[in-house]
C-alpha cells in the first residue's frame, strides 16, 4: 500500500511540475506578442522614434541612412500614425517616396530649409512594427551620378 501511495505522490508532483513548465512556456511565447500589440495602440501624442534605413530586402543599413536625421517624430491622432523625417543634402535627394496601399507615393514635404540644405517630410505609417517600403533618388550633377534606391524604413518601437 505504501508503494502505491508513494507512486501516486510522485505522479502528482510530476503533473504539477509539468503544468508549471507548460504555463511558463506559454507565457514566454505570448509575452513578446502582447508587447508588440502595445506599440500598435499608442495614445494620441507625439513621440521620438529611432529608425534605420535598410537596403532593399535586407537587414543591412542602406547608404541612404546617412542622408536622414535621427530620431523620427511620430504623431498619433485617433490611432493614425504619421512619421516625420528630416532629409539632409536635400538638393541631392530629388525624390523620396513611401509605399501607401501598395503604391509608392511622394512623401508630403512639411518644410524646407535651403540654408541648412534640409527638408522635413511626413507620411502615414499603418504599423510601426512593420518595415515601410520607400524609394529615393540621389542626383549628384558634378559627377553625373543618379542613384535609385529601394529601401525599407524600420522603426525601433522599443525606443518609444
Amino acid at each position: 500500500m505504501n508503494a502505491v501511495m508513494n507512486r501516486m505522490e510522485k505522479m502528482d508532483f510530476k503533473k504539477v511540475f509539468m503544468m508549471i513548465i507548460l504555463v511558463a512556456l506559454v507565457f514566454a511565447v505570448l509575452a513578446p506578442l502582447s508587447a508588440k500589440s502595445a506599440h500598435a495602440a499608442l495614445a494620441n501624442g507625439t513621440y521620438s522614434v529611432d529608425y534605420k534605413v535598410l537596403a532593399d530586402g535586407t537587414e543591412n543599413t542602406s547608404r541612404l541612412d546617412s542622408y536622414v536625421v535621427k530620431p523620427a517624430t511620430v504623431t498619433v491622432v485617433n490611432g493614425v500614425n504619421t512619421a516625420r523625417l528630416t532629409i539632409t543634402s536635400s538638393n541631392l535627394i530629388t525624390a523620396f517616396k513611401v509605399e501607401q496601399n501598395g503604391q509608392l507615393v511622394d512623401a508630403t514635404v512639411v518644410s524646407t530649409n535651403t540654408s541648412a540644405n534640409t527638408r522635413v517630410v511626413e507620411f502615414p505609417v499603418a504599423d510601426l512594427d512593420s518595415k515601410v517600403n520607400a524609394y529615393a533618388e540621389i542626383k549628384i550633377p558634378v559627377i553625373n551620378y543618379t542613384g535609385k534606391y529601394n529601401v525599407q524604413l524600420q522603426f525601433d518601437t522599443d525606443s518609444i
